[in-house]
């Protein structure tokens, strides 16, 4: 991976563009869902790094004057963000805040507090390279120079083959993923992604599904039980209705110091023989022998009109890998999240609003490796669990939690936008932890259970190169086992600049 970066800072010469909508930018993503939601863009958006092309191809075959207010708002953000993409990408930031962030959901400005950062962008028509490069003087994970978000990619044909460490978010929740999600930092990783979602046509009709497709094999290299883990992610995302999407997601550890990691190890990961006496896996008694740990599920969403106002539903079905004999046995102690957004405008103000609830706590009382709970993101090989640098890679709010979240992304103006969130929290709620006194092992929010309730916001302005970004959370916190409650502030302003 250093040489890698090596390589980077040699070829980061003046850039003419960049190729994928990142997971920086919440408000764009309103934008671009809300664009979806009413059918004039065409691609599965719930899927992010996610492509500029085909959003570029769908807007520029709008008809103009057919839209209404909110889609001509919406359509020209989008095109200006476009446009900046387009350009030569050298940029700034600096981030102070008081405090690092708890929870880092989809469109936060940073994870550990007092960054600063320079990202370099550079394309062509044959390959894309960014080099981002930040300094944070005491990280919680002692890593104080980073390049999380670099990558270099290539094209082949419809194809584009990356390597890097980048941002991923799997799902259509907008606080939370069950999936994959920007809590934890980016995973070194080798990437293969579908360029364009050109549909598939039903053989013998003119009816297209435009879908998409992903996956990525990672060394999770931070410190672990198993050190330098594979992570293998896979999802297939795809319309086979303007207004339903479908993903299909799995996540599998595997390999690492000390394990197997051959071709035959990883095939039986890609047929999902992970568990000793499931599908065929004979260890006898030696459940060490067992190749991998697996995670699998799908998410929909669907969206409608409602008295002229569009809504949707959403949700998602993640579980486990089986340990069932039986092949309809493969997922096995789901969690669920579930939500619903709507697009409005009151007083005038184009809003994304969404109520989302999320749990996590799966039902482990019938097996004889966990206890009742401490099973969702655990494992007894890997039992470092789903984790990286101390964060959960999917849900942000870990194992055994409850979240009730009320959203919405307002446009205030032409170059400034609100967020504003209502948090509602249980976190291990069933007051325990696989290892309460081992930092790599088990839940690193908290090992006993803590009812939270939080209010955040922030306000982002642009002028001219510069954009300003001011926000802050407020939250009260009781816990059991007779602990005292307690109150948290934050407050953070983030600053870049485009040279």
């Amino acid at each position: 991976m250093k040489k890698y970066l090596s390589l980077i800072a040699l070829l980061s010469l003046p850039s003419v563009a960049e190729p994928w909508v990142d997971t920086s930018n919440i408000f764009l993503r309103a934008q671009i869902q809300y664009l979806s939601d009413v059918g004039i863009i065409k691609t599965p958006t719930t899927t992010y790094p996610l492509m500029w092309g085909d959003i570029a191809k769908d807007l520029n075959n709008v008809a103009y004057r057919s839209l209404n207010e909110s889609s001509e708002n919406a359509y020209h953000y989008v095109m200006n963000q476009l446009r900046l993409a387009k350009r030569n990408q050298k940029t700034i930031e600096l981030n102070a805040s008081l405090e690092d962030k708890r929870f880092t959901s989809f469109g936060d400005d940073f994870r550990d507090k007092n960054n600063i950062s320079i990202h370099t962008t550079w394309m062509t028509d044959s390959f894309a390279v960014k080099l981002s490069t930040s300094y944070n003087p005491s990280p919680i994970d002692g890593d104080k120079v980073r390049y999380d978000g670099s990558y270099l990619a290539g094209y082949i044909g419809n194809w584009v083959v990356s390597v890097g460490m980048q941002d991923r978010w799997w799902g259509p929740g907008w606080d939370s993923s069950l999936a994959l999600s920007n809590n934890a930092r980016p995973i070194p990783a080798l990437a293969l992604s579908r360029k364009s979602a050109e549909p598939f046509v039903i053989p013998f009709t003119d009816y297209g599904i435009p879908w998409t497709v992903t996956s990525f094999m990672g060394v999770m290299d931070d410190e672990r039980v198993i050190e330098d883990t594979l992570l293998w992610g896979f999802r297939l995302n795809f319309k086979p209705f303007e207004n339903l999407e479908i993903g299909i997601s799995r996540l599998a550890q595997w390999g690492g110091e000390g394990r197997p990691q051959g071709s035959s190890t990883f095939w039986n990961v890609l047929l999902g023989k992970d568990n000793c006496g499931a599908g065929g896996l004979d260890c006898g008694e030696n459940r060490e022998l067992e190749p991998g740990n697996q995670q699998a599920g799908y998410d929909l969403r669907y969206s409608f009109n409602l008295f002229d106002t569009p809504l949707s539903l959403y949700g998602q079905y993640y579980a486990e890998d089986g340990d069932n004999n039986s092949s309809f046995g493969f997922l096995t102690e789901p969690v669920t999240l579930v939500g619903i957004d709507s697009h409005i405008r009151p007083f005038n103000t184009p809003t994304t609003v969404y109520f989302e609830f999320t749990d996590t706590f799966a039902d482990c009382s019938d097996g004889d490796l966990f206890d009742n709970g401490n099973c969702f993101n655990e494992h007894h090989i890997y039992q470092t669990g789903m984790r990286y640098n101390l964060r959960a890679i999917g849900n942000i709010y870990d194992n055994d939690a409850k979240a009730l979240v009320l959203g919405s992304m307002s446009e205030l103006g032409k170059d400034t936008h609100l967020e504003l969130k209502l948090r509602k929290l249980q976190l291990n709620y069933d007051n325990s932890d696989k290892a309460p006194n081992n930092p790599i092992i088990g839940n690193p929010l908290t090992p006993i259970a803590e009812d939270m309730v939080m209010l955040s916001a922030k306000v982002q302005h642009s002028y001219k190169n510069w954009r300003f970004t001011v926000g802050s959370s407020y939250s009260q916190s009781s816990f059991d086992n007779d602990i005292k409650d307690d109150t948290d502030f934050n407050g953070y302003l983030n600053i870049e600049y485009n040279l």
